[in-house]
């Protein structure tokens, strides 16, 4: 095994390992950074209960892997907690979309006020 930048392993064949959470980090969300990364690398996910690893190995395009790489997991951060806030505004959000398709109001209009 090679060296170690910022928990991701460099292989002696310039393959990146990423060893995450999945009680910090859900599969999609790695899921989404592999998509959004596949034109710098070759990717491939293997998940267990305790682990999703990741192994990253750079396209002949990838000029710089290994701050591609620290990229990538700022991806997986990213991707995570725009799940997160899809969470927590579903509510919200199937309201305005409800009320943007439906040919009456679904909220009283009468208990709305206006504050100037």
């Amino acid at each position: 095994m090679g060296a170690v930048d910022f928990g991701i392993k460099t292989l002696t064949d310039g393959t990146r390992l990423l060893s995450i959470d999945p009680s910090v980090y859900r599969i999609s969300a790695v899921q989404k950074a592999a998509y959004k990364y596949s034109g710098y690398f070759h990717v491939l996910i293997n998940q267990s209960e305790t682990e999703i690893e990741v192994r990253l190995q750079p396209k002949e395009g990838c000029t710089s892997p290994e701050i591609a790489a620290r990229d990538f997991a700022n991806e997986i951060l990213d991707q995570e907690l725009r799940e997160v806030v899809a969470a927590e505004t579903e509510a919200v959000r199937n309201l305005i979309l409800a009320q943007a398709f439906s040919k009456t109001s679904l909220i009283n209009s009468e208990e709305e006020t206006t504050v100037i």
